[in-house]
């Protein structure tokens, strides 16, 4: 566990230096009106649900907050945990095996595990879970070729965040068609770190690491350069002007 101790002291950190640097730096290219793809139909309904009316600083809203607060961070999260992972932690490492994310010795069974790995409960489709059974059929059938001693419970889809219970029905697919072990939450950081309460040790030093961050004005300031753009100016003003 002392080891364990070493990594919770460095995550904090990381997820600074990695998760949030580059969620600024991503945020800040907002301010920039050739970044988005504008919806002229729900673009100014947007505007009016957030402030009312259709305004500069209403559009602009609707395009920098879901970019913001959800897609551009929710993209990369599940990447840079997984380097996390394979970087930070000593017994997991990248994996040389194509389509698979990561290996690591298993705390709980000794044995070695090849790894998908996925940021949340939610975070795969239909065209995944045939995606992931190909590439895990691939290193069985590697395996009977080479004669290597690897079990179908060997082959693992982590999930970092969330619980059995708010699975996607695309995850049981994996789990009970392909029997393949599914590990969420709290359940995969023990099989990698051997800790039950690693999960949410981890939570806690990010946490930590975060709250007293000073990045409140970031988003006002892309918000307010962005509703000044002249493309923004014009496309309120066309949109106010326009008749059928």
């Amino acid at each position: 566990m002392e080891n364990n101790d070493r990594i919770l002291n460095l995550a904090g950190k990381w997820f600074v230096k990695t998760v949030v640097a580059s969620h600024i730096k991503n945020t800040k290219k907002l301010i920039s009106y050739k970044e988005f793809n504008v919806n002229p139909f729900l673009t100014p309904y947007l505007s009016v649900f957030l402030k009312g009316e259709l305004s500069e600083r209403g559009v602009a809203e609707a395009l920098v907050l879901p970019r913001a607060l959800q897609t551009s961070i929710a993209t990369s999260f599940g990447t840079h945990m997984q380097h996390f992972i394979s970087e930070v932690l000593s017994d997991a490492y990248p994996s040389v095996v194509s389509g698979l994310d990561i290996e690591f010795d298993d705390q709980l069974d000794g044995r070695k595990k090849y790894s998908q790995v996925k940021s949340g409960p939610n975070t795969i489709n239909a065209d995944d879970v045939e995606t992931i059974h190909n590439h895990f059929n691939s290193i069985r059938q590697l395996a009977k070729t080479n004669r290597l001693s690897i079990q179908l419970n060997d082959l693992v889809v982590g999930v970092i965040y969330g619980n059995e219970r708010e699975l996607s029905p695309h995850y049981k697919i994996l789990r009970d068609k392909y029997n393949y072990t599914v590990e969420v939450g709290k359940d995969f950081w023990v099989r990698v770190t051997g800790d039950e309460l690693f999960f949410e040790k981890l939570i806690g030093v990010i946490v930590e690491e975060t709250k007293s961050l000073d990045v409140e004005n970031i988003l006002e300031e892309v918000i307010e350069g962005l509703s000044k753009t002249p493309e923004i100016k014009l496309l309120v003003n066309n949109l106010k002007i326009s008749k059928i």
